[in-house]
């Protein structure tokens, strides 16, 4: 009698790796072939999860395997029929490829798709910022490379747009300024818009040259006109502090007095310097600005900034330190500022964990033995007894 119907191991490979296998093939081809935008996931970068399947269904082989090798050592070709008689080696690997399907509806449901549209009311709580740039030709200036405007323009970017409970809890308002203000971007949620104005942002976004940091502020005053009473206002005044009109500081300390806007300052240029950097005529030319027949040099203005900062509740950090400020305006009282509606996908997650709990309950269910017939031979003694 030959062993080997005792521990098959084609109805193993069909339910523990064929079948789970070219599910999972299935469904990657739909995730490939459908619109990005349609099918969405929670979690992609957990796509790796799926390796947990051939993991699970290599692991039932190596069990069975390892069962033929203990039948082949410890029992005859005749015997070992008999010891597994009552087992039935089909339903074994039934179950073991019930769990391992059930493993790849939880890995699937770990992911998290979503798919189907539908629209839902956010409350957005958070603070409200306006950030004004200086666009004026001393923000060419390379004291810090490759200019002043540029690595600005880079820094509060990275702050305050990729940063992504910064990003979610706030409104984001933009402000160029130069001789005069330009609003470039109202108060808004959409961290996309607000990201592509600024990388918009270059010395031609303010009409008039010039630095006139008093009506940048007095501008940014009014784009909180329509923010709640209650809500948390701040200005983050991006700038070499190089003012030629105004008087920054009342504006800054009227801001506060009247509106309850906080004034963050953020100082771009080389402190260290004494006599200050070059300005050049334009971003593209080398050649220095004059003024008189005189270079014209700016110098980063730290006394006036941190006097506006200080009038308006707020504070002044270099541009280097801009991410201290942030973690400031973070942590300050969170208000509601307004409803919107938006468009969500589906959450689908349940449905394959359901789906996984149902496999793993009929794995539960399902029994491994079958049905034999008695044919032990029956002694004379006990037919004696029978009778």
């Amino acid at each position: 009698m030959s062993q080997k119907p005792v521990y098959p191991l084609w109805p193993w490979l069909f339910w523990v790796l064929a079948l789970p296998l070219l599910a999972m093939g299935i469904a990657t081809a739909v995730v490939v072939t459908i619109d990005a935008h349609t099918l969405l996931f929670d979690h992609p970068h957990l796509w790796w999860l799926g390796a947990a399947v051939p993991v699970a269904g290599l692991i039932a082989l190596s069990s069975v395997t390892r069962k033929r090798a203990m039948m082949t050592r410890f029992a005859s070709n005749e015997l070992a029929p008999l010891l597994a008689r009552s087992v039935s080696p089909g339903k074994q690997a039934f179950r073991c490829g019930l769990v391992v399907l059930g493993v790849m509806f939880v890995a699937a449901g770990v992911i998290g798709p979503r798919w189907g549209i539908y629209l839902s009311k956010v409350k957005v709580r958070g603070v409200d910022v306006v950030v004004a740039m200086d666009v004026s030709r001393s923000m060419l200036a390379s004291d810090v490379p490759p200019n002043r405007l540029a690595v600005a323009k880079e820094r509060v970017r990275q702050q305050l747009t990729e940063r992504t409970v910064f990003r979610r809890a706030n409104r984001f308002g933009l402000l160029a300024f130069a001789g005069s203000a330009s609003l470039r971007l109202p108060l808004t949620t959409d961290s996309l818009a607000f990201r592509a104005k600024l990388d918009a942002l270059d010395t031609s976004s303010a009409p008039r040259g010039g630095t006139a940091i008093a009506q940048a502020i007095r501008r940014a005053t009014d784009m909180f006109a329509r923010s709640p009473e209650e809500a948390t206002k701040v200005l983050l005044l991006v700038t070499d502090g190089d003012d030629h009109e105004g008087d920054p500081t009342a504006a800054a300390q009227l801001a506060w007095e009247e509106h309850g806007i906080h004034v963050y300052t953020v100082g771009v240029g080389a402190a260290a310097s004494t006599a200050g950097a070059r300005v050049p005529e334009s971003a593209r030319s080398g050649k220095p600005l004059l003024h008189d027949g005189q270079i014209v040099f700016s110098k980063l203005d730290v006394p006036t900034l941190k006097n506006v900062a200080s009038v308006a509740r707020g504070h002044y950090q270099p541009l280097a330190q801009l991410h201290l400020l942030v973690d400031t305006i973070a942590n300050m009282h969170q208000s509601e500022l307004s409803t919107e509606e938006r468009t969500r996908h589906t959450p689908r997650y349940q449905w394959f964990v359901l789906a996984a709990l149902l496999l793993l309950g009929a794995e539960t269910l399902t029994g491994e033995s079958r049905p034999v017939r008695d044919t032990s031979p029956v002694r004379l003694w006990q037919q004696e007894g029978a009778a």
